[in-house]
């Protein structure tokens, strides 16, 4: 019993993990290149990097509001 117990948080885990990974993928790139666009850089970061930087404990999940905030604030600058 404490084996299968063990197992559905293991499988809890990795589904969390992996939904914060496509979360990260999609968001972090697209949040950064928008500020390197202002700063009048070269958007230069794409999903797999953005995949990594989700992969930080509790960045994966961040994304959702650190996106919304830029895309308000980037609305009036």
């Amino acid at each position: 019993m404490k084996f299968l117990l063990a197992g559905v948080g293991i499988v809890g885990f990795l589904i969390l993990l992996f939904i914060g990974v496509i979360i990260g993928a999609l968001l972090w790139p697209w949040t950064i290149n928008e500020w390197l666009v202002y700063a009048g850089k070269e958007p230069s970061v794409v999903w797999w990097q953005g995949a990594l930087i989700s992969l930080i404990p509790g960045v994966g999940l961040l994304a959702i509001p650190v996106t919304i905030a830029s895309w308000v604030i980037l609305l009036f600058l």
